[in-house]
């Protein structure tokens, strides 16, 4: 097995867990190509990685959202199995392999997942509709989607279906990828890999990443189902209204009154961040 990575990590003002991260990453891939993207963080997470990881490719962005900074990685990548991750996910030897695998055995598989683990052991959730992809997961299965936290990608794959969507600043951007990935004839594999994802270490306490995730999700079904948009659109106004009314959390509550807003303008290709 080649382990010919490139290995792209996005950060944002996470300089101690990007330290664990990098340094997980020198012990057991000591020769992939690491880049780091960096979204414009203002707790000197950058010069750190400059001085204490020189031979890091560093590219120090505006904040214009995951897929914005992943698109940059993607474009000096230069291995021909491409990694991007999340600063807060803590790797194991092994478990880039398992993934390489995968998708050395499916040739038609673009992009391969492992199976996410909080810190408290217990698989990370993405909604009740996803659950069912855990079931009996013995060996790599096609999916839907898997999470952007960690998604290893052929780049020649990459060639024909293209970076992540830069409309989507935060949330969504992974599910709008592997959608693309699957329209265009590839499979996306969820891997039986159990990987340590901390989880929310760049999200700030910010109404407008709520309200972005609505937007996301909606922004998603009018251009890849557009026959369900409209009942989607009226499930999200009748949930918004409803936790309006009765959400206590003032933060929460300010989610919701943005996203009404939003819903009544119909601007949904204008991000809420940054």
């Amino acid at each position: 097995m080649s382990q010919d990575f490139s290995i792209l990590i996005v950060s944002h003002n996470t300089q101690g867990i990007l330290s664990e991260c990098l340094q997980r990453l020198k012990t057991h891939y000591p020769h992939a190509e690491l880049i780091v993207a960096d979204s414009g963080s203002t707790d000197g997470s950058p010069d750190w990685v400059a001085a204490s990881y020189p031979e890091v490719r560093l590219l120090r962005l505006p904040n214009r959202g995951y897929a914005y900074a992943v698109n940059r990685g993607l474009e000096v990548a230069q291995r021909p199995w491409v990694v991007e991750m999340n600063s807060d996910v803590y790797l194991e030897q092994g478990d880039l392999e398992a993934l390489q695998m995968a998708l050395e055995a499916n040739p038609r598989a673009a992009m391969a997942g492992p199976t996410l683990y909080t810190p408290q052991g217990r698989l990370q959730s993405f909604g009740p509709l996803y659950a069912p992809n855990y079931w009996n997961l013995r060996r790599p299965r096609a999916v839907g989607w898997v999470s952007g936290a960690l998604i290893m990608a052929r780049q020649s794959a990459l060639q024909e279906i293209g970076g992540m969507d830069e409309r989507f600043f935060f949330y969504n951007e992974d599910l709008e990828w592997c959608t693309r990935a699957r329209r265009k004839g590839w499979q996306v594999l969820l891997v039986p890999r159990r990987v340590l994802h901390l989880g929310g270490s760049s999200t700030p306490k910010d109404p407008r990443f709520i309200a972005e995730g609505y937007r996301g999700g909606l922004l998603f079904t009018r251009d890849y189902y557009p026959y369900l948009h409209g009942l989607h659109r009226k499930a999200v106004w009748l949930e918004a209204h409803l936790r309006l009314w009765f959400e206590a959390h003032p933060m929460r509550k300010e989610s919701y009154r943005l996203l009404l807003d939003r819903l009544n303008g119909e601007h949904l290709d204008v991000p809420f961040l940054p």
